[in-house]
């Protein structure tokens, strides 16, 4: 009946860019420093733990995490960005929705391995 569906994706908007931008034209003190590292360190922590219940989530791994994908809020927080390579870990089986390609990732931040 030529109907379709679009499906819009509305984010927040966070106008100093990605971290690797903002510390290369910005000077932050050891405050500013602190308060971005808790906040990575803690958005982390929130999409490795898997939420069980109704609006629960799983366990995500980003598998990109570098300072290109990590933006900076206007009060000095950071948010955690593209998250397009991320995988799910169902704790339950203790499996991983990888693909067969497990080279993945920006080479520079890759392991070794």
């Amino acid at each position: 009946n030529g109907t379709w569906t679009q499906l819009w994706l509305i984010t927040d908007y966070h106008g100093k860019g990605s971290l690797f931008d903002y510390l290369n034209r910005t000077t932050v003190d050891v405050s500013g420093m602190m308060r971005m590292a808790l906040s990575i360190s803690t958005g982390l922590a929130h999409l490795h733990m898997e939420i069980v219940g109704t609006q629960g989530k799983p366990a995500i791994a980003h598998r990109d995490l570098k300072s290109k994908n990590i933006l900076v809020k206007t009060n000095g927080t950071c948010a955690i960005g593209d998250l397009g390579l991320a995988v799910r870990h169902d704790v339950a089986n203790d499996t991983v929705d990888i693909q067969l390609n497990n080279r993945v990732g920006t080479k520079r931040y890759m392991a070794p391995e």
